[in-house]
């Protein structure tokens, strides 16, 4: 029989510890229903005692249509020396009024003596009496054992009387806690071990932090040595280095077992984690690490020659589970270490055919990222210079003529107004455009001017975006002379799609850019009846 697991996710709490995040109350909300609809069996959305938006949460939190999660208020057993009734903030976890409360527990004797400044049996007293209350409350009542590794080590008696103090006040589970992240994973599978031995009845959890990047490992040895409640954050997020990452802990658990002796709640499955994972890095406004595990856009992208080859032939020589299982997808990338199935594998995802010119192209691959193009992140440049290479490509437009100009500095009266102009001159077909347009900086200027001259053949070009611009130097070195790199995304609808452009000049880089994100909009989506059929030459003013 399989043992189940449960996931107990604390993004909204030690997430949130995470330097950089700052969820408003309406982001904790919305995490609360994606966190759910995920299938999470405990969601601790935060200490009800320490921020009025955490109250404020707790409160409209009472208004979700919670499906599948516990909701847990989390805060610490009381203070010393007072009564656990006249403690604020343990009424305030009673007025968060959640089924499940998750308190804080002093284990690591240093810790008791040195910052909470009092003795091991007031300790004692503080556990027992703060279970016992929220147990007479009829919560349910998860412990977190603080500094557990760390006082097991320093001394492992006392740790063994608090675990017992909170089974007789009644807890129903005690988490053990990796607090500083330092424990190796040896020594978490010796010590749960030993505590699951001698507490054999008690349900024990696990929260570790990444301080050492064990987190995730640490966490897989304590469910192997009898946890069964996991704690973590999605993405990993937390503070200093971080928690335990609950989408990579969630894959290896369901997919890398050979022998699938763990069990989740049925709502919970693989394939959305992806989802998830980016779902919740677009609410934190913290870009998803193009490397993370399983759900990264370069967890299943491959680059050299030899090994897309083989994933040609048999994905499993080169990738350890099919990307579909975690919701992700695979990536060619294509540079001057592609092979022939690189260029031919990323074209046919494109519906091109290179297989009478590839040694063309795979030339023109190499040359240009030898002179400073970087392809694998330019899918559309990749593509037009694929379509180049065949003898049937007509472009849409032909660059007759660019001229830029900016601010003469040396007139008077400058001020921050100033425009910059660009003029361009471009060919369709037979016709010619030839338009001014202004902007505050010189690629705005020139973007704009492509675009009004375009409008005129092309009226859909009004509504591609240009939207976002990068700028890399290739050799700093150089100074003013450096070779510039410029990376654009252009956006139609819900399509995207990547260019770039190298030059010592960056308005020639820009330009190249520029011209082939236009070129493949316009093959993609570009409808050609709708081209100007009068004039032959069409001026236009300044804008």
């Amino acid at each position: 029989m399989n043992k189940s697991l449960y996931l107990y996710d604390t993004t909204l709490r030690d997430g949130a510890q995470f330097k950089g995040i700052s969820f408003s109350l309406q982001d904790k909300l919305s995490i609360t229903q994606l966190l759910d609809d995920f299938g999470m069996d405990y969601i601790e959305a935060g200490w009800p005692g320490s921020n009025p938006k955490d109250a404020a949460y707790f409160e409209q939190a009472k208004n979700l249509n919670l499906k599948h999660a516990t909701l847990v208020a989390f805060g610490a057993t009381r203070k010393p020396d007072i009564k656990v009734q006249q403690d604020p903030q343990i009424q305030s976890l009673l007025s968060a009024d959640t089924p499940a409360v998750a308190l804080v527990a002093k284990f690591w004797q240093f810790h008791i003596e040195k910052v909470l400044h009092t003795s091991l049996q007031e300790n004692l007293n503080m556990i027992f009496d703060s279970v016992a209350f929220f147990k007479q409350q009829h919560k349910e009542l998860i412990l977190d054992a603080e500094h557990f590794f760390d006082g097991f080590k320093d001394n492992p008696d006392y740790c063994i009387e608090c675990l017992q103090v909170a089974i007789d006040a009644g807890v129903d589970n005690v988490t053990l806690c990796d607090t500083n992240g330092g424990t190796l994973p040896q020594e978490i599978a010796t010590i749960t071990q030993t505590v699951a031995q001698q507490f054999p009845r008690l349900k024990l959890g696990i929260h570790c932090h990444n301080d050492c990047e064990l987190a995730v490992a640490n966490s897989l040895q304590a469910v192997n040595s009898g946890v069964s409640l996991i704690q973590g954050t999605i993405n990993g997020y937390g503070e200093r280095c971080g928690n335990a990452n609950l989408v990579s802990l969630i894959a290896n658990l369901m997919l890398k077992d050979a022998n699938t002796r763990f069990a989740f709640n049925a709502t919970v499955k693989a394939s959305k984690l992806t989802k998830l994972s980016n779902d919740i890095a677009n609410i934190a406004n913290i870009p998803l690490k193009a490397e993370a595990a399983y759900v990264g856009n370069n967890a299943f992208s491959h680059k050299g020659g030899i090994h897309v080859a083989a994933i040609a032939k048999a994905s499993r020589t080169y990738e350890h589970i099919a990307p579909s299982a975690v919701g992700n997808q695979r990536d060619i990338a294509v540079s001057e270490l592609s092979g022939r199935s690189n260029i031919k594998l990323q074209a046919k995802k494109l519906g091109l055919d290179v297989s009478l010119n590839f040694q063309q192209v795979l030339d023109s691959i190499k040359e240009l990222e030898h002179s400073g193009f970087s392809l694998e992140n330019a899918s559309g440049s990749f593509e037009m210079l694929v379509r180049k290479h065949d003898i049937s490509f007509v472009p849409h437009f032909s660059i007759l003529n660019i001229q830029i100009s900016t601010v003469d500095f040396n007139q008077p009266n400058q001020n921050k107004s100033e425009l910059c102009t660009a003029i361009v001159k471009l060919k369709v077909k037979q016709k010619i455009s030839h338009v001014v347009a202004e902007a505050t900086g010189p690629v705005d200027a020139l973007n704009l001017a492509l675009k009004k001259a375009l409008s005129e053949f092309f009226p859909s070009v009004a509504k591609m975006k240009l939207t976002d611009y990068k700028v890399s130097i290739i050799n700093p070195e150089k100074a003013s002379a450096a070779t510039t790199r410029v990376w654009i995304e252009s956006g139609y609808q819900q399509q995207r799609w990547a260019t770039i452009g190298c030059s010592d000049n960056i308005i020639k880089a820009s330009t190249q850019a520029l011209v082939d994100s236009y070129q493949l909009f316009l093959i993609k989506f570009a409808d050609l009846s709708q081209t100007t059929s009068s004039k032959e030459v069409i001026p236009h003013g300044n804008t």
